[in-house]
Formats: C-alpha cells, sequence, structure tokens
C-alpha cells in the first residue's frame, strides 16, 4: 500500500486492533500482511481515508474472527522475543499483559466494539455501522464490554481468600 493511502501510525494502531482481537503477535502480523496485499488490489476503490480506515477495519476484524473460529485464540504471551535479531526476550509490564489478556477474552461483538471504539478513527455512528448494529445496540454494546473488562479486572485485584 503506498505511504499516502496510510500513515504509519495509522498502521500501527490498525496492528494493534488486529493483536486486540487475535491474542496472539503472530497471528495479527499474518493477518495485517493478507489485509495489505488485499489493500493493493483495492486501491482504487479506497479514495479517501475515511474509506480506506473503514475497509481496512472491517477487513481486519472480519479475518480476525475467522482466525478466531479456526483455532482457539491464544492468551497474549508474557514474553516477547526477536529470533531475527538474537535480543533477549522483554518481559512485558505485569499489569499490560493481564489487561491483553481480559480484553481478549471478551466476547463478541464486545471486544470489537471496544477496540474500535479505542482506535479513534471511528465516531460511534461509523462504529455501529461497521458492526452492523444500530447506535442505541452499540451504545448498550459498549457498556457491556466496559463492564466485563471493569469485572474481570476487579476479579483480579482482589486479594485471595
Amino acid at each position: 500500500m503506498h505511504t499516502a493511502l496510510l500513515s504509519s501510525a495509522a498502521l500501527a494502531e490498525f496492528y494493534r486492533f488486529a493483536l486486540l482481537l487475535t491474542g496472539s503477535a503472530k497471528s495479527a502480523e499474518l493477518i495485517m500482511a493478507e489485509i495489505l496485499v488485499e489493500a493493493e488490489m483495492q486501491i482504487s476503490q479506497l479514495r479517501n481515508e475515511t474509506s480506506r480506515h473503514a475497509w481496512l477495519a472491517t477487513r481486519i476484524r472480519e479475518r480476525c474472527l475467522k482466525n478466531n473460529e479456526a483455532a482457539p485464540p491464544a492468551a497474549p504471551r508474557l514474553l516477547r522475543d526477536d529470533p531475527e535479531t538474537g535480543e533477549e526476550p522483554a518481559v512485558l509490564k505485569i499489569e499490560a499483559f493481564l489487561l491483553a489478556q481480559r480484553f481478549h477474552a471478551l466476547p463478541e461483538p464486545e471486544r470489537s466494539a471496544l477496540a474500535l471504539f479505542y482506535l479513534e478513527f471511528f465516531n460511534v455512528e461509523e462504529i455501529a455501522r461497521l458492526l452492523k448494529m444500530d447506535e442505541e445496540v452499540f451504545s448498550e454494546t459498549l457498556g457491556a464490554a466496559r463492564q466485563l473488562l471493569q469485572d474481570s479486572l476487579r476479579d483480579l485485584r482482589r486479594p485471595s481468600a
């Protein structure tokens, strides 16, 4: 995809979106690679930034959900290593790891609603349209997603008896 069509910051955000939906860096990278190849072929239809973002978000979500159906999603990894550079594994901050793990455990469409909302490329009306919901249903879904995530994190912080 030509750099004029999508900034590197936007690409990074869409990768983060794929990572939140799949829970796997490897799956997210593969999905992004497939989507970007597909985007090259669709270049003439992606005329403005809004339509490019909507197209990418829709395709990434579809591919992530299809990927999750084919194989049980993996929990986000606590260690990251780069075998190509030989760098030592770096431990993610435990809070970030636990949040990612809880986020990935959210059911659909709540996980997608929350991920798209925090992607910050779309307004509420656009997200509802992407998820094929009316705005009221989207608002309820987003509220439920937030509550589920808060409850999950609250359960995590409770001292064990």
